[in-house]
């Protein structure tokens, strides 16, 4: 968690956004490229880094149930990289060409997975890094990334993120923020709501 603690590196410089309405139009304008997941009316978006430990020991921990909750429109999961370590960026960027290549769900995390252990494994470039994604698997096609990386700072700057792993909660007008271990009981208490949505009033 440490290293969670360190300045951002926001990924492009930009106005802070005051409206939701107007962060809304920006995530649309992003693309089918953006990392939004499911269809349900609650809003959920988990912040992470490649680079952080507790991120890595997290994600698999939560698979199985983020998996379910998306795959019955319970949630929006949107997964948004988060710029701490020194060559996040590098890593976020190549989820996003990944995700261009392949975009359902289960490629998202299995491409999640390769880049966390290829964190670990300290890989700092690009070149070494296409090549444990080849080597695992994972295909990647590159875009323009821009839009996307400016609605993932958008996001960071509304909902405040100054360490990873965060979740944020969005429903009936209501936002609650979880951080480190607070995160698995909050989705675990996802599971448990009856499925609302969005047309439900």
């Amino acid at each position: 968690m440490k290293s969670a603690r360190k300045k951002l590196r926001i990924f492009v410089p930009g106005i802070v956004i005051a409206s939701f309405v107007f962060l809304q139009l920006t995530l649309a304008a992003a693309g089918p490229h953006f990392t939004s997941f499911g269809n349900g009316k609650v809003q959920v978006r988990l912040y992470s880094d490649y680079f952080c430990p507790a991120c890595r020991r997290l994600e698999p921990k939560i698979e199985r149930m983020i998996m379910d909750l998306v795959k019955r429109n319970a949630i929006t999961l949107t997964l948004i990289d988060t710029p701490i370590h020194k060559y996040s960026t590098l890593y976020a960027r190549y989820f996003l060409y990944a995700l261009n290549n392949r975009s359902d769900f289960k490629y998202a995390l299995d491409s999640r997975k390769v880049l966390f252990n290829a964190a670990k494994e300290k890989i700092e470039d690009s070149a070494k890094l296409e090549g444990f994604l080849n080597t695992h698997g994972i295909g990647f096609r590159e875009f323009d990334v821009r839009p996307v990386f400016e609605t993932m700072s958008a996001y960071l700057r509304a909902d405040r993120i100054d360490t990873t792993p965060t979740l944020v909660i969005e429903s009936d007008g209501k936002k609650e923020t979880y951080q480190g271990n607070s995160i698995l009981p909050a989705i675990e208490e996802l599971l448990t709501r009856p499925v609302a949505h969005k047309t439900d009033r």
